[in-house]
């Protein structure tokens, strides 16, 4: 990962035996091997390092040094195990990591891809890239060492285990975790989740149910072998396991206090958690969560009295996880149950009062008073590793060590370095190099008074381990630069390290086993520096940054990329052509030449260079029988002058008279001699790294049997993002988005008198508008009164923020737990098969729910007025009959509709009877 040691080389190496090394640091980082004898693998203290404005305050200073320097003092560990991010227990994790100094992981089954969105119109994947960037910034307000995923992907709200289980690969998810425990080999695992039905989510009742399994398996080298003989781990045994949980009024065996006040944070530390916690906006909407603070855990090995007091003893860290366990460092070979030596012994006594020591002396005012000793630590901590040859356990431990105290020495110190482009951003402004670029780096040491010798040595290296610039000595100036080093950009994977290729799979395929379960790839450029401080050698890895301009809120701090020299993709992201309301949608893929002509398509073809100068070629390949459309372009030629520059080239392209079925358009971009075939999509948020969604340039088609809306015009209301706009156009409707002006002027245009050409045929309120849309609230009885006009105003699924009594036209309830419906496959009954909705210009059926995604809907109506009526009723698995999904009602001259089917997750996949059903109720008039 980043900002720690070159993986798989020691911690003081000449220039000659980096230089030597490499080749082989960078299979080890490949492998992703725990060393046999016992040092640490390349994927623990592997948290990706803050960058630029990502680092918190606290961390930074003095308050950073001391933070690092509890740490030293105990070699307590934990993992906390959750199912999704936001569901940790995050004020626990903050009191363990920033007040008991314990060594902190947290692992999250899924990514949350299937969540709602509160900040954007991504969804499935593109939200797990999110949700991941979010847990990240989160848990650097806990003080996470680690964070780890399984390859499992979060399918949607599963209301049973059973569920869970029947979605997801058991024993994948559980191989997953115990690498997981193998790789950190933690002395203690807290589930978040009780196992069983109390925990309410069957993804919660899996980690639940998997956690203590994990456990045990690690444990066994009989349980995933090959973990052990091709990956280089070693069964580990967890001391204590515990899981949440636990109810107040129930026996426990620890009981965490997380209201106390820490003074180093000026705040307790469950407020200083929520704050963190606040920052996963897709799901918070940026609220902060108060209240809270206390945990009870009960644990699941050993004997507890089940009253909390059990677990005090003179050792450890009283009142936690750890009492009665001897977390000094002096203890640690007997707390493993390896053989010491009288050296070690010795060395490790030292540093126990070392470090008690220098807690006791720091001097907030002048930290660099605790170097020298700081340094003198690191020195007996390597000491004691090579005084033990035959306990690999203690070495791997004391190896973690001697990496937390090279970090103590260098923030105690005031050390820093960096590694920038010169000139700033490259690739159009932002942060982005093509392969064979030449690019200029500075790297930059800021260590006046605390490094030794005319300076450091420095070198470059690309993902993987690979020195890219051979290691050299560079001699600060005066303002902290360095001479820039001129670095050939070598060629490495882009894309994230997992990825599926649809959302019907529900776990991740992996192209790289070298990070795997961390939360991205580890940077594609970094600069390595071997710095001399306090008669020590400690390298220092940062990834190559930019400064790239985000006006008017100055610039941010961005990871350079190494990107192809061209990414295209296509858009829509599906095709759909519709071939009439009631059609046979059989037949293959051509159709009777005599058949009426099916209306064109545009497909745009979006190509950014990353390298320029160069000329592109864009072009389509198209099905069988397809063709562009005569007097349109069939291939779109392109001078790109400037790094950054972006093409959207569009085609107008038709399937032959009749055609039916499904099959693909794909774009090609021809640039030097090479086909460019995949793209991304570019997921940038406030206070976020940066993300890219990476897909083959690639469109299914497919033929709808529905009435299309030529001519029909909608208003749409945008809420927290969704495509549903984008599935109305497929239909052929024209589609306006209604700011705030559109909605304070709708009683002077876009009326509802069906004379009027300005006049909406419906307008539709997007999921959870009322969550977000402040003016929605505002401008709600202009809506009602445009329904009662004469026009059909269809509201999507809304949370609690929507008060039916009060914004409804008549009252209906939508409670904070209204109910949904999360197998996909859920029966549906009609209630009103002859209801204009039901019937024209589509017949709909029971078949119109086949092949669905994620679920059936969400937030449903659990009472109403006789004035509404329901139209369709779907359960899950002993669910009570749900018919608040979908209800009509006349109001005045018009229509109010209340939609919660999750329309705005079938669209974008095409799902026919998505479209069949939007078609209904769009053109009611």
């Amino acid at each position: 990962m980043i900002d720690r040691r070159q993986p798989g080389l020691g911690a003081v190496l000449s220039v000659a035996a980096l230089a030597a090394l490499a080749t082989l640091a960078g299979a080890a980082a490949a492998a992703g091997q725990a060393d046999p004898a016992g040092r640490a693998p390349d994927r623990v203290l592997a948290y990706p390092a803050p960058v630029g404005e990502e680092r918190l305050d606290v961390d930074r200073g003095a308050m950073g040094a001391w933070h690092r320097i509890q740490k030293l003092a105990t070699t307590a560990s934990l993992l906390h195990v959750t199912a999704h991010p936001d569901d940790e227990h995050a004020g626990m994790l903050t009191l363990a990591s920033r007040g008991w100094g314990a060594r902190t992981a947290l692992l999250s089954l899924n990514r949350g891809e299937a969540g709602a969105n509160a900040i954007g119109p991504e969804l499935f994947d593109a939200l797990g890239l999110i949700r991941t960037r979010e847990l990240v910034l989160s848990g650097r307000y806990y003080g996470l060492d680690d964070l780890y995923f399984t390859t499992a992907v979060d399918y949607g709200y599963s209301k049973s285990v059973e569920e869970a289980f029947r979605s997801w690969d058991r024993e994948a998810v559980l191989e997953d975790m115990v690498r997981i425990i193998r790789l950190n080999r933690p002395l203690v695992v807290v589930s978040r989740f009780h196992g069983s039905a109390r925990d309410g989510h069957g993804h919660h009742h899996a980690a639940g149910l998997l956690t203590p399994e994990a456990v045990a398996a690690a444990a066994d080298p009989a349980r995933f072998p090959r973990q052990i003989s091709e990956e280089g781990l070693r069964p580990w045994r967890v001391l204590r396991t515990f899981r949440g949980g636990v109810r107040v009024d129930e026996p426990y065996d620890v009981a965490v206090n997380a209201t106390g006040m820490s003074p180093w944070l000026g705040d307790t530390y469950q407020r200083w958690a929520s704050r963190g916690l606040g920052l996963q906006r897709s799901q918070t909407a940026g609220r902060v969560r108060t209240g809270g603070g206390r945990y009870f855990y009960e644990r699941l090995d050993g004997i507890g009295d089940g009253t909390g007091a059990g677990a005090r003893a003179a050792t450890g860290i009283a009142g936690s996880f750890f009492a009665g366990l001897d977390t000094t460092l002096r203890g640690l070979p007997t707390l493993l149950g390896e053989a010491s030596s009288p050296e070690a012994d010795s060395l490790l006594a030292d540093l126990d009062r070392l470090v008690g020591a220098v807690g006791e002396a720091f001097d907030f005012r002048d930290p660099r008073r605790a170097v020298a000793d700081l340094a003198r630590g690191l020195g007996w901590v390597r000491a004691a590793v090579a005084a033990l040859p035959d306990a690999p356990e203690t070495r791997f431990h004391l190896s973690l060590k001697e990496r937390q105290f090279e970090e103590a020495v260098l923030a105690a110190s005031g050390t820093t370095v960096s590694a920038e482009l010169a000139g700033g951003a490259a690739g159009g402004g932002e942060a982005v190099l093509a392969p064979g670029q030449t690019a200029a780096v500075h790297v930059r040491v800021e260590a006046p008074e605390s490094a030794e010798g005319d300076g450091a040595t420095a070198w470059i290296a690309s993902r993987g381990g690979e020195i890219v610039v051979p290691p050299s000595r560079i001699a600060p100036r005066p303002d902290g630069s360095t001479e820039a080093t001129e670095v050939e950009v070598p060629a490495t994977p882009a894309a994230p390290y997992f990825g599926r290729g649809n959302v019907s799979e529900n776990h991740y395929q992996v192209s790289n086993s070298a990070d795997l379960h961390l939360p991205w790839r580890r940077p594609a450029l970094a600069a390595g520096v071997e710095l001399a401080i306090g008669g020590h050698a400690i390298v220092r890895t940062v990834p190559v940054t930019a400064s790239v301009a985000r006006l008017p809120y100055g610039s941010v701090t961005r990871r350079v990329e190494v990107l192809p020299a061209l990414s295209v993709s296509l858009a829509p992201g599906v095709g759909i052509v519709p071939v009439g309301g009631d059609d046979d949608d059989a037949g293959g893929d051509g159709g009777s030449p005599g058949e009426p002509a099916l209306a064109p398509m545009e497909v745009r073809a979006r190509v950014v260079a990353n390298a320029a100068p160069l000329s592109a070629a864009v072009r389509l390949e198209l099905p069988q029988g397809w063709a562009t459309v005569p007097g349109t372009p069939g291939i779109v030629e392109h001078d790109f002058r400037t790094p950054g520059e972006i093409l959207d080239a569009a085609f107008v392209i038709a399937p032959p008279a009749g055609w039916r079925g499904e099959a693909e358009v794909a774009a090609v971009a021809r640039a030097r001699g090479v086909d460019h075939r995949r793209g991304y999509r570019t997921i940038e948020h406030r206070d976020l790294p940066l993300a890219r969604l990476w897909r083959p340039a690639r469109m299914p088609v497919r033929s709808v049997p529905v009435a299309d809306l030529d001519g029909v015009r909608v208003g749409y209301v945008m809420g927290v993002g969704d495509e549903v706009p984008a599935g109305i156009e497929a239909l052929g409707a024209t589609v306006e988005l209604l700011d705030e002006a559109a909605l304070a002027q709708l009683d002077a245009a876009g009326g509802a008198d069906p004379g009027d050409e300005a006049a909406f045929h419906a307008i539709v309120v997007g999921t959870r508008a009322y969550a977000v849309r402040e003016d929605l609230v505002e401008h709600n009885r202009r809506l009602l009164e445009y329904a009662r006009r004469g026009g059909h105003l269809v509201v999507l699924y809304q949370t609690q923020e929507y008060v039916p009594s009060e914004m409804a036209p008549y009252p209906a309830s939508l409670p904070r737990g209204a109910e949904e419906v999360s197998e996909e496959d859920a029966p549906v009954r009609l209630l009103r098969p002859d209801h204009p909705f039901m019937a024209a210009p589509n017949r709909l059926s029971e078949a119109d729910f086949d092949g669905w995604i994620e679920q059936r809907g969400s937030k449903f109506f659990t009472e109403w007025d006789a004035a509404y009526t329901p139209l369709v009723e779907t359960h899950d698995t002993g669910q009570a009959p749900q018919e608040g999904v979908w209800l009509t009602a006349p109001v005045g001259e018009g229509r109010y509709t209340y939609l919660a089917l999750a329309l705005h997750r079938q669209l974008p996949y095409g799902v026919p009877g998505a479209y069949r059903i939007l078609s209904n109720v769009i053109s009611w008039r």
